[in-house]
């Protein structure tokens, strides 16, 4: 008698989404992208578990033999083949560090989600401490596995890894309103950095300060806060939460 297959593991990453999932508001069925998806397609699998109307997308076919008609191979550096306002939510783990440029992505993702719709979108944290002390160190971020393989393109290589302010500003610009950023997981020894927050505050209020225009300063008031925010000084993922506008 054949038996179940079981169901991949999420990751800490994933598992830290769907945590997030339920108070995103979505209606039963709603219909959720899930771009890259990963081999396993463990995130895509848990949220067509839960009701919702998933699909996985990914440049690797290896997902195709757990998702069926729920996959397609998409080269996200690309245009995508999906219709204007095709879903309510785009959920993109670990993705967008591996691309040659966030805006076109960004503003695809944008395309395809219905008004109003939401990105959660997670990525590698190398605004983190631990990682700046890593680049004032060795000139490369955490998470940044460089220097890299230069005979070939490979499609995991951290190309486009980016900091929060270079994040915010991409979703800004590419027609989203950033409504929340927290963290995936912190690793505890990220908590010994902390001996560097004092520095960072008073550089951070420093480097702002030449700031003129009155509503930019208004916003470098928001994004100073969440630059000293615990998610993004010892987060070793930050997980972005954002509305197209």
């Amino acid at each position: 008698m054949a038996t179940a297959m079981t169901p991949p593991e999420p990751t800490v990453i994933q598992r830290a989404v769907l945590e997030r999932v339920p108070t995103l508001g979505l209606p039963p069925g709603a219909r959720v992208l899930d771009a890259p998806c990963g081999g396993s397609a463990a995130l895509t699998l848990a949220l067509l578990e839960r009701g919702f109307n998933a699909l996985g997308a990914d440049v690797d076919q290896e997902a195709e033999a757990q998702l069926g008609k729920a996959f397609e191979r998409v080269n996200l550096d690309g245009p995508l083949p999906w219709q204007s306002q095709m879903f309510d939510a785009v959920i993109s783990t670990e993705g967008i560090e591996h691309l040659e440029n966030h805006f076109s992505f960004l503003r695809e993702m944008c395309r395809i989600l219905k008004p109003g719709g939401l990105l959660v979108l997670t990525t590698p944290n190398i605004t983190a401490l631990r990682s700046r002390v890593r680049f004032f160190g060795s000139g490369f971020f955490g998470r940044d596995s460089r220097p890299l393989n230069e005979t070939s393109r490979h499609p995991l290589h951290h190309i486009g890894l980016a900091t929060f302010s270079e994040l915010r500003y991409e979703l800004h610009m590419s027609g989203f309103q950033l409504i929340e950023t927290r963290h995936t997981h912190i690793k505890p020894v990220s908590y010994l950095y902390a001996i560097c927050a004092p520095w960072i505050w008073l550089y951070t209020k420093l480097a702002f300060r030449k700031e003129k225009d009155p509503a930019q300063r208004k916003r470098n008031e928001e994004i100073a806060g969440t630059l000293m925010s615990p998610s993004v000084l010892f987060g070793e993922c930050l997980m972005l939460v954002a509305r197209k506008a």
